[in-house]
């Protein structure tokens, strides 16, 4: 039997916290649950001696990457193709542009959409010499003789996430992880897909629609992951977690009624909050969430199709803040026709709505999205294909800076914001809020309070939230 290794490829530039990936880890753990021989291998903590020779121990080498990451992916290709290796290529890029792997000339298929039920088909199929099947497999395309001769469309969505076993953890290096990440950061999924329609998002891979696990089969998750790893914190990874809030509070009712006790990170919408539900977040473990705001323009937010307003914005930091969780939010600048007067309302919501930590990308139109689609006479595509994108940088050309324009305007924002927020006069602000917090919330009070005098030890967990305490 053939043995296949399933590849994570390293960013470069590593921008987000170490932790795990999950893609790989749901394959890996589909495969094992089909019988079939798998190793996971991720760059990230690697050595290319250590990934050179996972490509040699193995026979199928499959390969995720985001878009910023493919040239590298085409580059560890070649290198399998060298060892006369049978590469694949997966994830949402390759979902969404088959051919820029395919023509590389270093891959021999590419496997678009969820891979979970497909990965374990296309060895099989390989494994037997069974051409037939591999020309009707869902998602698979491949060239042949230099044409391309198979170009089946992406397998339905997976509607049952239950039916999926939980990622295998075991068959990556958590240690390692864990010794890269001061916070031994543990990801978790608890849905896929997001209904809204902004145009910088690629939805290939996982769609337009809502699909939910259970909140059993989640709080089972979360469950042994803090009962086997000790994570100091678990980032739900979803694209909007509270999407449905009835879904998130039943899930805080579990992780209370089992009386786990971890700190954890939700990524969501300003427009899918409300106080209680924070609140009950907040009990169940909830220290940090993570917002794509994107502007603080209402022309931009349009322009961008995010379906929010600055208001709304405002109003769900100042009650996430309220609840006593720290917010982290997401802006971009250099969206197509941004002024300056639009990145100074920008600034203006951000300091009335007061985040803990902004973090800016620069506008990327990415293949598959409907800004590549709508802005298509903007993009260089020459400079796409050659340097892909990063946060700093685009190859978008704007009607009003320059890249370099754009990138010293992405710097600035956070600079100026971080000088406002570290000033006295917000700190004062932010300790006064904390006492308000306090009293509606005593018990928090309390403890909090006999650590200050050194009757309650600190948390062991080492994180950002109170990084950015202890600087006040």
């Amino acid at each position: 039997m053939r043995k296949t290794l399933v590849s994570y490829v390293k960013p470069h530039v590593q921008e987000d916290p170490l932790a795990m990936v999950l893609g790989i880890a749901y394959l890996g753990a589909m495969m094992e649950k089909e019988g079939l021989p798998i190793a996971l291998a991720d760059e990230r903590i690697m050595t290319d001696a250590e990934m050179r020779r996972a490509i040699d121990e193995n026979d199928i080498i499959g390969f995720g990457a985001l878009t910023p990451n493919i040239r590298r992916a085409v580059v560890w290709a070649k290198y399998a193709k060298q060892q006369k290796k049978i590469t694949v290529m997966g994830g949402p890029h390759a979902s969404v542009d088959p051919g820029v792997f395919l023509d590389s000339g270093h891959f021999d298929y590419v496997l678009k959409g969820e891979a979970e039920h497909t990965l374990p088909q296309f060895v099989r199929a390989l494994e037997a010499g069974d051409e037939k099947s591999l020309a009707e497999l869902p998602g698979l395309s491949a060239m042949r003789d230099g044409q391309l001769a198979i170009d089946n469309p992406a397998p339905p969505l997976i509607k049952r996430l239950d039916d999926l076993p939980l990622p295998a953890r075991h068959l990556l290096p958590m240690k390692r992880y864990f010794d890269a990440n001061p916070e031994q950061l543990v990801y978790v999924f608890t849905t896929r897909g997001c209904p809204f329609k902004c145009i910088f998002c690629q939805k290939e891979l996982t769609g337009r629609g809502f699909r939910v696990r259970s909140t059993e089969m989640i709080v089972d998750e979360v469950e042994q992951v803090v009962k086997t790893y000790n994570p100091g914190v678990v980032l739900f990874v979803d694209e909007i977690l509270t999407l449905r809030k009835k879904r998130i509070h039943e899930m805080c009712d579990e992780i209370i009624r089992r009386g786990l006790k971890f700190e954890w990170i939700a990524n969501t919408r300003a427009d899918c909050v409300d106080y209680p539900l924070l609140k009950h977040m907040h009990r169940a473990g909830c220290r940090r969430i993570y917002y794509g705001w994107e502007s603080g323009s209402q022309r931009m937010l349009d322009v961008l199709k995010k379906d929010l307003t600055p208001e709304e914005i405002i109003e769900a930091a100042k009650m996430t803040r309220r609840a006593g969780i720290w917010a982290k939010v997401y802006l971009i600048v250099g969206s197509p026709g941004e002024t300056a007067e639009d990145i100074e309302e920008s600034e203006k919501v951000l300091r009335l709505a007061g985040p803990d930590l902004v973090r800016v990308s620069v506008f990327n139109p990415l293949v598959g999205t409907e800004s590549w689609d709508g802005y298509q006479a903007n993009i260089d595509v020459d400079d796409l294909r050659e340097n892909y994108v990063s946060s700093n940088r685009s190859a978008y050309r704007h009607e009003n800076f320059s890249g370099l324009e754009l990138e010293e305007l992405r710097k600035d924002l956070v600079r100026r914001y971080e000088k406002w927020y570290y000033a006295y006069p917000q700190r004062t602000k932010r300790f006064m809020e904390r006492c308000l917090y306090y009293l509606e919330n005593p018990a928090y009070g309390r403890k909090r309070l006999g650590r200050a005098v050194g009757l309650v030890p600190p948390p062991q967990s080492s994180n950002v939230m109170q990084q950015a305490r202890e600087l006040e």
